[in-house]
């Protein structure tokens, strides 16, 4: 009985054992395949995690990078608005240019302005009437910020051949016709403000004398013009040295003693005077005054006829002082940087005479690339500020430094005077001189 038995178990029990493992293999297969299945998934997640935090990493560190450049793309956002801004007010200001109020000065040309804005920061152009300059002179020799200060001087027969002379502050003197053609060059050294005063007495004879800082070996440079030939002579009797450094300068003929003086101003805010004396036909001078005003000053002027001498304290304003060499350091504020009219740095002063001891008393505003009138009498009122704007023959002037005026009449041309401006950016070159006739700022 145990032998049939075991023989019919065996059987089964193999067919069992190879089902089992048959279905073994297969799960453990298919549970294998599972498996590498769910990590290669896995892999390519955590891959594809890992390339995702590169990039951002990555792009967090590219914009790191990038906040210099959008703070930039900021402040250029900013300057197009401010631009823009002064455009617009340069547009109002050609529009209400023809309401000015004061019954003095006659009103502009209604011409649009092109000049260009003044920078950013600086005072709003509402309210600058503009006018033209006719006539330009060449550009001077040297590059850079060189053309500084001019000088009128007039003909005494004939006031169409009456030039104005320029300094090169890079070089010399120049003079030039009222055309704008240079006639003369003089390579002289670091001309800074040039000025001049017609009836000294030189030699026996009357001359016009014509004075400028020389800020090569800080000397006091002198000429004289000589009338036939419209050029300048020099006629210094030695080489006169400053006491202080030199940076601007003017000339004053008293009406009490006939006696020419020198001013010169320094950046260090000091201010001499000097006589200027007849040396055998040469021109010597001696040391009369000497004050302190304050910061930096250069534009000087003075008022023959009333006395006055007025110096620009470039980043405070104007100050008048008695020109005489005996009236000491008392003085007026005429007018401040931050009143509305005067802009940093008051460069430029000028003296147009009128009849009765009338007339004006002109400046240039160089931070706002304006000109600014007052009256020449009295407390010095203010009249009106202008602008020189581009024309169709002439570009207008800008960052003006030295200015002149004579109310003389010296022709068809300038019938009722000419006010004359140095042009910091002339587009025609190197820096150069503008002449505007002055009927058009003055009535």
């Amino acid at each position: 009985m145990n032998e049939p038995t075991k023989k019919t178990f065996g059987g089964k029990q193999w067919l069992l054992v190879v089902l089992a493992l048959f279905l073994a293999v297969a799960v453990a297969s298919e549970k294998a395949s599972a498996g590498f299945q769910f990590s290669d998934s896995s892999d390519k997640k955590s891959e594809k995690k890992k390339k995702e935090e590169k990039k951002k990493s990555k792009s967090d560190d590219d914009d790191d990078d990038d906040d210099d450049d959008d703070e930039q793309k900021d402040r250029e956002k900013e300057a197009r608005k401010a631009e823009k801004a002064l455009k617009e007010a340069n547009e109002k200001a050609a529009k209400e240019s023809k309401k000015t109020d004061s019954k003095a000065l006659t009103k502009s040309s209604s011409r649009p302005a092109s000049a260009p804005a003044p920078p950013a920061g600086a005072a709003s152009v509402a309210g600058l009437e503009a006018v033209y300059a006719t006539v330009e002179t060449e550009p001077v020799p040297s590059g850079g910020d060189a053309a500084d200060d001019p000088a009128i001087w007039i003909h005494p027969t004939d006031p169409t051949l009456s030039t104005i002379i320029g300094t090169n502050k890079q070089g010399g003197l120049a003079v030039y016709d009222l055309s704008g053609k240079q006639i003369q060059y003089l390579a002289d050294g670091l001309m800074d403000n040039v000025d001049l005063r017609e009836g000294f007495m030189l030699g026996g004879q009357k001359v016009a004398i014509v004075a400028a800082s020389n800020r090569k070996d800080n000397s006091i440079a002198l000429y004289k013009v000589n009338p036939a030939t419209r050029q300048l002579e020099n006629v210094a009797a030695r080489s006169i040295k400053h006491t202080v450094t030199a940076y601007g300068m003017c000339l004053f003929r008293s009406e009490k003693s006939g006696k020419v003086f020198y001013f010169a101003t320094s950046k260090s805010g000091d201010v001499e005077q000097w006589e200027l004396l007849d040396a055998n036909g040469k021109v010597d001078a001696k040391k009369v005054r000497n004050f302190k005003v304050g910061g930096v000053v250069e534009g000087c002027v003075t008022d023959d006829q009333l006395g006055h001498f007025y110096v620009s304290e470039e980043a405070v304003g104007i100050w008048k002082y008695g020109a005489e060499p005996e009236t000491g350091t008392t003085r007026t504020q005429v007018a401040k940087v931050g009143d509305g009219n005067l802009f940093a740095d008051v460069e430029g002063l000028a003296i147009a005479y009128g009849a009765d001891g009338k007339g004006y008393l002109m400046v240039s505003s160089q931070g706002n690339y304006s000109y600014v009138v007052y009256r020449r009498e009295g407390n010095n009122e203010f009249v009106k500020k202008f602008r020189i704007a581009d024309s169709d023959q002439v570009d207008g002037a800008e960052e003006t430094d030295g200015i002149d005026v004579t109310t003389a009449n010296l022709g068809p041309a300038f019938p009722n005077g000419v006010f004359v401006v140095q042009d910091g950016f002339n587009n025609n070159g190197n820096q150069n001189f503008k002449l505007v006739p002055l009927q058009l700022i003055i009535k």
